[in-house]
């Protein structure tokens, strides 16, 4: 049987999309290489959110074709995409797949495989490898507007699962490449998407998590995302409940904000990316808000929804950043109450607004302020989770490390884990004990 390689870099939208190209590989037969097997495939999903990100992306696709000589290898996504053609070839791969043709990944590596090991007549990616030449299919992404179904039917041994609904972006925030890694928005279709739901209800999943590049701007003809969520509320199984993988605070509407009032099965929490706490950062970052609409907007989704936990991401170290701005944002995030933050040094792109800016922040200062708010992030969670006693939790295993301790989230998204004699799976009620390392450590509420 022949055997494949994946590796994943970035987002969950490429974590996603790696789950798709295994689920491909797996029904057409070939199986995952064992630690330390060689591989018949490489793919390495890359990703250039950073130039951390970007160089490790290199290396992976270095390090995985001198350890697999023989293998046919597939570079994709984000990084292979805002890539000059010399960048590509100089890669070395035998596929280059960015924005577009990802639905095919697996074909084509299943058609090199065969021409190789003579089952048909030679095709374009063989003739590529003779010349010496990886085969580039890579597209200019501005002119991309079909959205790649990628429908995943099961997530092995998880209760939640995955839902691509979007791609592209708009957007052009100044610090970003995702534009011109991505192309613009484009959504899947409503019957599509809901179709894809069902089979994951079907398949014994009780949380599904929409996500996409700019899941908030998902758009189809005269569907929006709040209707979209009221579909599959009312197409699928009450036990499933559904959660949103990040949105913009200006895309949180008071549609929306209705229907998750009324409906529980709509999770109380969003991750809501604020970037920077200050009016003069976020100007030069070209965000479409400013800190008082970002406060006012938190004010209402937590006044229409007591519950909900809101988590964000910020930049540190953005061009011009001084000290008094940043100390303004840290301020910011303290009044906003976040319950957690996810924290990036601001990366130089090559194409973006930012790289043609001067003012640069040195990188040791950039860290130090990560620093802070790293620190930070942990004295918000702790103060977020303590506004419960139970909580709501979907347990997905037992605790690889500590045998009858089975982990999971909470319903606002916290870790959660729960002692206990018997197995445990499944959406639970956790009466808290206490908070651990930045998780809940409780046991199961008798039900009453």
């Amino acid at each position: 049987m022949r055997t494949f390689k994946i590796e994943t870099l970035g987002c969950k939208v490429n974590e996603y999309e790696s789950a798709y190209y295994i689920q491909q590989l797996e029904e057409a037969g070939f199986r995952m290489a064992e630690e330390g097997e060689p591989a018949d495939v490489l793919v390495i999903n890359t990703c250039t959110v950073t130039n951390t990100a970007a160089a490790k992306s290199r290396r992976k696709i270095g390090r995985l074709r001198r350890e697999n000589p023989g293998a046919i290898s597939a570079a994709c996504g984000c990084y292979v995409q805002v890539s000059s053609p010399e960048e590509r070839q100089a890669l070395g791969v035998d596929l280059l797949i960015g924005a577009a043709h990802k639905d095919e990944l697996a074909e084509r590596i299943i058609s090199a495989l065969d021409e190789r090991d003579g089952k048909q007549p030679e095709n374009a990616e063989v003739k590529a490898k003779k010349e010496g030449k990886s085969l580039d299919l890579v597209e200019e992404a501005q002119d991309l507007t079909r959205f790649e179904s990628m429908p995943i039917g099961h997530f092995e041994g998880q209760h939640r699962a995955f839902l691509k609904i979007q791609d592209g972006c708009n957007q052009y925030c100044a610090y970003c490449q995702i534009p011109l890694a991505r192309g613009p928005e484009r959504s899947q279709i409503p019957a599509d998407v809901i179709e894809s739901a069902k089979h994951l209800a079907q398949s014994g999943h009780q949380e599904i998590v929409l996500t996409g590049i700019h899941t908030g701007r998902y758009h189809f003809r005269d569907t929006n995302l709040t209707q979209l969520l009221a579909m599959l509320l009312e197409e699928t199984p009450e036990n499933v409940c559904y959660r949103l993988s990040s949105i913009e605070i200006t895309e949180v509407t008071d549609e929306l904000l209705d229907l998750m009032e009324k409906n529980p099965r709509i999770l109380p929490h969003l991750h809501i990316p604020i970037q920077a706490g200050d009016d003069r950062t976020l100007a030069r970052m070209k965000r479409p808000y400013t800190t008082e609409y970002f406060k006012t907007r938190l004010e209402e989704i937590r006044r229409r929804i007591p519950q909900i936990s809101i988590s964000t991401d910020v930049i540190t170290g953005f061009v011009g950043e001084t000290d008094d701005e940043f100390e303004t944002t840290v301020q910011m995030l303290k009044d906003c109450a976040f319950s957690f933050l996810h924290v990036f040094p601001y990366s130089r792109r090559k194409g973006t607004a930012a790289d043609s800016m001067t003012g640069f922040v040195p990188g040791p200062v950039s860290k130090q302020r990560a620093d802070v708010l790293l620190d930070l992030s942990k004295t918000l969670r702790e103060a977020d989770m303590k506004r419960f006693d139970c909580v709501e939790a979907l347990i997905e295993r037992e605790d690889p490390h500590q045998p009858g301790v089975y982990i999971g989230y909470s319903a606002q998204y916290h870790p959660v884990a729960v002692c206990s004699k018997m197995p445990l799976s499944g959406r639970i009620d956790v009466r808290i004990s206490e908070i651990d390392g930045g998780r809940y450590v409780g046991r199961m509420e008798e039900s009453k």
